[in-house]
């Protein structure tokens, strides 16, 4: 008699198991997904930075810690057509962090397709006026799509991945290595920092050299196209990302 009532148990005990590691096996996958996410976003931002900082020089286009120390020094210097520059280029990127977070909280599940598809609009804007007339002005749709691309950045742990602010990568990269070693936060949480500023670095380094190996235009359409791809695998249709706090 209680090896029959025991079976049951047991079989409640295997499933119960089953069921555990399966989560523990989709936590594991959406934990990959949002960090791979993050890091693309963050290597779009360093490569559209440095072509538009060898484009038309002195700012930055998703950069504003530096774009606030360089609107600082030409208010110092009286400089009026570079505080004209710096100052378009901040209330760029603020609108798209304004814009960006309306549309994201709108959109629900479909932010992050929404918002990177209004992205691809804005670098496609970015492209129509630089075909138009090539300059400084022509590129600050781009500003408004990297204020909005802010929006999706991914939590990985406590780990804040995908912003273009990226001081507060390394920051929290030193930070977080500081509480690992007293125990205070996991050993890894410091490494997504670290891999954030690095595809950062390496996203300003591709785009510097493509530049001097192809056109403006060009890398311009490279990253449109790459945030289309991005957009279409996001789609809930696809289930690729359905499940990612992409709001942070």
């Amino acid at each position: 008699m209680a090896r029959f009532e025991a079976a049951p148990f047991q079989d409640c005990k295997r499933v119960t198991a089953q069921g555990q590691s399966r989560e523990m096996s989709e936590a594991s996958r959406s934990t990959a997904t949002k960090l791979w996410l993050g890091l693309v976003f963050a290597l779009v931002a360093g490569w559209l930075d440095a072509v538009g900082f060898i484009e038309v020089g002195q700012f930055y286009l998703s950069f504003m810690s530096g774009n606030t120390t360089q609107l600082g020094v030409a208010a110092a210097a009286f400089d009026g057509p570079s505080i004209l520059r710096g100052a378009s280029v901040i209330a760029s990127f603020f609108l798209g962090a304004f814009f960006g977070t309306l549309l994201a909280d709108a959109s629900g599940r479909l932010r992050l397709p929404v918002v990177l598809m209004m992205e691809c609009a804005l670098l496609g804007a970015a492209i129509g006026l630089t075909m138009m007339r090539p300059g400084f002005f022509a590129l600050l749709p781009i500003s408004v799509a990297m204020g909005m691309q802010n929006t999706l950045r991914q939590l990985v742990g406590r780990a804040d991945v995908g912003k273009s602010f990226i001081t507060g990568s390394l920051f929290g990269a030193g930070q977080s290595l500081a509480r690992a070693l007293t125990g205070k936060a996991p050993a890894a949480e410091w490494l997504a920092f670290l891999a954030a500023w690095l595809a950062f670095v390496a996203g300003a380094a591709g785009g510097a050299y493509a530049l001097h190996r192809s056109s403006l235009l060009a890398n311009l359409a490279c990253m449109t196209a790459l945030l289309a791809v991005l957009a279409a695998l996001t789609a809930p249709a696809r289930g690729f990302g359905n499940d990612l706090d992409a709001a942070g």
